[in-house]
C-alpha cells in the first residue's frame, strides 16, 4: 500500500540525511513530524482493519483491498496498543511541528530554548496520560460510583477533549505562523528563501491533511463497564467524503517527499554557510556575455588594422610624415585594444560563486590594494561596528566595489588634488548591509543619472571612457541579489549606494 511504501522511503531517506549530517535542529524536528504523521496514518488504518464496523467500508476510505485488510486484521498488536501509539505519535506530530517552527524562526540561547521546549511538552505529556486507556480505566474504576456518576465522568472527558482540541489547534496554527515569520525574516538570499518557502508549503499541506483526518486525536476510544469488567473499543469517527481519504495518502506522501528535498537543500546551504564553503552558483547576466563577445570581436579587428599599419610603414619608409601618422593610428589602436582587453578579462567568468564572507574583512583587503594606486587621494573608510556576513563572490564583488571607486576617482579629475576626497561607509540596516561610496566631484546631471548603469553609456569622450565600468558593476551587484543606485547634486558630488542581503552577524 502506498502509505506504507512512503513510510519506508521516508525512514530510509531520513536515516541517510542523518548519517550524512544533512540536518539542523529545525529540520530534525521536521523529519520527526513527517515520521509521526506516517505512523499516525498507519495506526488509523490498522485500527480500522481490526474494527468490524469498517470491515465493508475501509476500501472506500483508503483503497485497501480485502486481502490486505485481512492481513492487517491479524497483526499481533492489540487495539489498546494501537490507541497508545496513535496518541503518542499524534502528540509527537504536534510538538515536533511547533518546535520546528520555533527553530526556523528564532535563534535562542540554549537555556531559554530548553525551558520553552520543556513547557511546550507539558500539555502533550498530560494528554498522553489523560487519554491512555489504562489511566482512563483506573480513574473510572476509582471514581465511579462513589464520587461521580457515569454520565458526569463522560461529560468531564468531553469537556477535556474540547480543551485539548483547542490547544492542539493552537499548536498547528502557531507552527504555521512561525514558519511564515521565518520566511519573512530570512536573509534576502533567493536560494535560502525559496527552500524555506517550499518547506512552508509542504508543512501547511501536511498539517491540513493531518487536521482533516486526525483533528480529534488524542482521544480515549474505549467504553468501560465496571460492573461487567468489560472494555469496548469505539470506532474511529472519520468525517467527510470517503473519496477524499483515498487521495490523502498520495497528497501527504508527495508533500513529505517534497519537504525532504527542501530540507536537504536548505540544510546543505546552512551547513555550507557554517563551514564557510562555496555554496551557490549564479549565472551572470547576458549583458556581460554580450560585452565579452563584442570585445573579443573588436579586438580581432583592431589586430587586423595594426597589422595593416605595419605593412604601410614599410611601404612609406621614404615619407617620414606619413610614417608618423601611421604610428599615431597604431598607438590609438593599441590603447583601444588594451581597454577592450581589460573589459574582456573582467567578463571571462560566466558564473558567480557565492560564499559567506565578512564584509569588513573583504573591504579591508580591498582598501590595502587600492591605497598604493590612489596615494594622492583622501579615501576615508568607515566600517560598520558589526561584523556583517554576506554571500559574495570573492572575484566579482571586489571588482564591483573597485569599479565604483574608480568611477569616483575619474569624477575627481577636475577637482584640485589636495581637495579630492572619497568616503566609503558600511552600515547594517535590518536584513540588509549598505555600502556607500561618496565623492566631492562635480556631480552628475539629472538627465544623465538615469542612464549611468546602461552598457556603453558615458558622459565622457569614448577616447577616454567606454562606459562599461558602472554597467558591469550593476550586473554583478544584481547577480548577488543586491541593489545599486546613485544620488548626485551638481557641484557637490555623488553617492553610490550598494545594498546587499545580510546573511548573519558574525561573533567577534
Amino acid at each position: 500500500m502506498f502509505i506504507f511504501l512512503v513510510l519506508i522511503l521516508f525512514i530510509a531517506i531520513s536515516i541517510f540525511l542523518f548519517f550524512q549530517r544533512k540536518y539542523t535542529k529545525a529540520t530534525l524536528f521536521m523529519l520527526l513530524m513527517g515520521f509521526s504523521y506516517l505512523v499516525v496514518v498507519s495506526c488509523i488504518i490498522i485500527y480500522m482493519s481490526k474494527d468490524a464496523y469498517y470491515y465493508y467500508s475501509l476500501e472506500a476510505y483508503f483503497g485497501i483491498r480485502k486481502d490486505l485488510q485481512n492481513r492487517l486484521m491479524f497483526l499481533p498488536i492489540t487495539r489498546e496498543s494501537l490507541i497508545r501509539l496513535l496518541n503518542l505519535f499524534s502528540m509527537t506530530f504536534l510538538y515536533a511541528g511547533l518546535c520546528s517552527g520555533i527553530y526556523f524562526a528564532f535563534n535562542m540561547q540554549f537555556k531559554r530554548r530548553f525551558i520553552l521546549l520543556a513547557l511546550l511538552g507539558v500539555p502533550c505529556l498530560l494528554q498522553m496520560i489523560m487519554y491512555d486507556p489504562d489511566f482512563y480505566t483506573y480513574l473510572y474504576y476509582n471514581l465511579y460510583p462513589d464520587y461521580i456518576s457515569s454520565q458526569a465522568f463522560a461529560s468531564a472527558y468531553e469537556t477535556l477533549h474540547r480543551i485539548t482540541l483547542t490547544v492542539n489547534t493552537l499548536y498547528i496554527a502557531a507552527g504555521t505562523v512561525l514558519l511564515v515569520y521565518a520566511l519573512v525574516n530570512a536573509p534576502k538570499v533567493r536560494q535560502i528563501r525559496s527552500n524555506i518557502l517550499m518547506i512552508l508549503i509542504s508543512y501547511i499541506s501536511v498539517q491540513i491533511t493531518y487536521y482533516y483526518m486526525n483533528y480529534w486525536a488524542p482521544d480515549v476510544l474505549i467504553k468501560v463497564s465496571k460492573a461487567a469488567h468489560f472494555t469496548r473499543y469505539l470506532p474511529i469517527n472519520l468525517v467527510g467524503n470517503p473519496s477524499i481519504y483515498v487521495l490523502l495518502p498520495y497528497i501527504s506522501g508527495l508533500c513529505l517527499l517534497v519537504s525532504l528535498y527542501s530540507i536537504y537543500k536548505y540544510t546543505r546551504i546552512q551547513n555550507s554557510i557554517k563551514n564557510q564553503e562555496s555554496v551557490i552558483s549564479e549565472n551572470i547576466d547576458s549583458a556581460l556575455f554580450t560585452s565579452r563577445v563584442f570585445s573579443h570581436y573588436i579586438k580581432n579587428e583592431l589586430l587586423g588594422i595594426m597589422a595593416q599599419t605595419e605593412f604601410l610603414e614599410h611601404m612609406c619608409e621614404r615619407s617620414p610624415e606619413v610614417v608618423e601618422e601611421i604610428r599615431v593610428i597604431e598607438q590609438r589602436c593599441r590603447k583601444v585594444y588594451d581597454r577592450l582587453d581589460a573589459v574582456h578579462q573582467k567578463t571571462l567568468k560566466s558564473k558567480i560563486e557565492l560564499k559567506p564572507v565578512m564584509l569588513n574583512g573583504l573591504l579591508d583587503n580591498l582598501m590595502k590594494d587600492m591605497h598604493s594606486e590612489y596615494k594622492q587621494l583622501q579615501i576615508e573608510y568607515t566600517p560598520s561596528g558589526r561584523q556583517a556576513v554576506i554571500m559574495a563572490d570573492p572575484y566579482y564583488f571586489p571588482q564591483a566595489i573597485e569599479n565604483t571607486v574608480s568611477n569616483a576617482v575619474e569624477a575627481l579629475e577636475s577637482i584640485p588634488e589636495k581637495s579630492r576626497r572619497i568616503e566609503i561607509e558600511t552600515t547594517v540596516r535590518n536584513k540588509w548591509v549598505e555600502l556607500v561610496v561618496t565623492d566631492n566631484g562635480p556631480g552628475i546631471a539629472e538627465e544623465e543619472l538615469k542612464h549611468i548603469f546602461q552598457p556603453f553609456y558615458s558622459s565622457k569622450p569614448t577616447a577616454t571612457n567606454w562606459g562599461m565600468g558602472l554597467s558591469i558593476c550593476h550586473t554583478i551587484i544584481t547577480a548577488h541579489g543586491g541593489k545599486i543606485n546613485a544620488e548626485s547634486t551638481l557641484s557637490e558630488g555623488s553617492a553610490f549606494h550598494i545594498v546587499m542581503p545580510l546573511l548573519s552577524i558574525a561573533n567577534t
